[in-house]
């Protein structure tokens, strides 16, 4: 059986995954896609994760558990999950009209955006699903859902070295001195 806390955390994704798909209305045109092969195992392994960790199959209570299903991990799970969301919530909509969406584009008239979560972190999309995949994870307490986590990690670290490369050929300089000056993932740390 499904927890009310794992159930709170579908709806958060739910409700953020809505969010996404109504963002895609409107963006800018792209000029050039990058090949999609850079981006074949990084998108495998990111739905791979999601699959791991969203399929109730994957999380009954059969499975290995590796924290306790209880209020404390159900709670704290909740909260990961709503900041996560809102989180790449906020740095989409910061985004705006430059969002590229599965894989990163060259815009016309691309912007840097260094404003908003922009200012604390390169890629606080990726934070933002981290903290909403980890919490997720605790929600459901689960070896599978600990390895989904994992795998979305190994993901989202190969695409931050393919999009760093890009925004590194579409703005040189400026990009250079905003990655000396804002971490990559974790604030003031990494």
């Amino acid at each position: 059986m499904i927890s009310t806390y794992t159930l709170i955390a579908y709806l958060i994704w739910t409700t953020m995954f809505i969010v996404w798909i109504l963002g895609r209305i409107g963006n800018k045109r792209t000029l050039e896609r990058p090949n999609i092969s850079k981006y074949l195992l990084t998108t495998g392994l990111l739905y791979l994760s999601y699959v791991l960790l969203f399929l109730p199959f994957f999380s009954k209570s059969t499975a290995i558990q590796l924290t306790p299903r209880s209020s404390l991990f159900g709670l704290l799970g909740d909260v990961l999950c709503f900041f996560g969301a809102g989180l790449a919530v906020w740095a989409r909509f910061t985004l705006g009209k430059n969002w590229s969406g599965v894989t990163a584009t060259r815009k016309e008239h691309h912007e840097l955006i260094q404003n908003g979560p922009y200012r604390l972190v390169r890629h606080p999309i990726y934070t933002g699903f981290l903290l909403g995949m980890l919490g997720f994870a605790l929600t459901v307490g689960t070896l599978v859902a600990y390895l989904a986590v994992l795998l979305g990690l190994a993901a989202l670290l190969l695409r931050i070295v393919i999009e760093e490369k890009l925004m590194d050929e579409i703005f040189p300089s400026p990009y250079k001195e905003y990655a000396n000056r804002v971490k990559r993932l974790i604030p003031f740390v990494w």
